[in-house]
């Protein structure tokens, strides 16, 4: 008879090696794996005071620090990006003998591109990367290219095979993607997350306002099973789930397949 109880983990060597093997995707799937990595407080929050660091814990930063030693893209959208203030991927020492090739890129999503996201990819000095939607406005793509940001352009068509087919040209197999709530939210029902690596923080936010784990106008069913679940002396509780079959509605049966996209506010 299996064991309910989550498998303890800490950060020695030994356990270092098991949780990198706990983080390996599930085999087969697509040949662009795109892996959710999130982290909400129990009751779903992702945030406190508008950002998602203090809701981190040690264990946390090791499962963060690992998805993207393992990446070779970190996809982000821009909202999220500009309101934690993303700068360059690091490979952290603990995984830093397990990555021989330099950080993944960090590839911002954005359908307008504005001023701040071009400045902070300058500022950035090349560690981040910008994933423009086909209609984004030509002058921004070319305003950024003039400032020295990098910036790919998806090709027309659905979105989710837009994405992929950027991924793959980009050389990506595994794809570490950061949110926020609204993205990710996009992201499921559009069929985009193969996995979700979700760290559940040790505490409760009462009355808190969100945002929550996944933002979506209208409600769907994603269904999912967990894959690996383990825990750790200073708390949380660390999973990674493997997305099911397709989204439904709520008490429906219909799939989605929607290609707009999310509001780069809550991104």
């Amino acid at each position: 008879m299996h064991s309910t109880r989550p498998a303890v983990f800490d950060d020695d060597p030994a356990a270092l090696h098991v949780l990198w093997h706990a983080l390996v995707p599930e085999p087969g799937g697509p040949d662009v794996r795109i892996r959710a990595v999130m982290i909400s407080s129990v009751d779903g929050t992702t945030a406190v005071d508008g950002r998602s660091r203090p809701l981190g814990t040690p264990t946390d930063r090791l499962v963060y620090d690992a998805m993207r030693a393992r990446a070779d893209v970190v996809l982000v959208g821009s909202g999220t990006a500009l309101a934690e203030g993303y700068g360059p991927a690091r490979i952290a020492s603990a995984w830093a003998d397990r990555r021989p090739r330099p950080a993944p890129p960090v590839l911002v999503l954005t359908r307008s591109l504005p001023g701040e996201l071009i400045a902070q990819c300058c500022s950035a000095g090349g560690g981040l990367e910008i994933a423009a939607a086909a209609t984004t406005p030509r002058e921004r793509v070319d305003a950024a290219r003039e400032a020295g940001v990098t910036v790919h352009v998806m090709p027309d068509g659905p979105y989710t095979e837009a994405l992929r087919t950027l991924l793959r040209d980009l050389g990506a197999r595994e794809v570490a993607f950061e949110g926020g709530p609204r993205l990710l939210g996009e992201f499921l029902t559009q069929g985009l997350v193969d996995e979700l690596v979700l760290s559940l923080a040790p505490e409760i936010v009462v009355g808190g306002r969100g945002p929550w784990l996944v933002t979506a106008d209208e409600p769907r069913r994603v269904p999912m099973r967990v894959a690996t679940a383990f825990t750790c002396p200073r708390g949380g509780l660390y999973t990674r789930w493997v997305v099911g079959r397709a989204p439904t509605d709520v008490g429906g049966t219909g799939s989605v397949d929607r290609a707009d996209w999310a509001d780069e506010a809550n991104g």
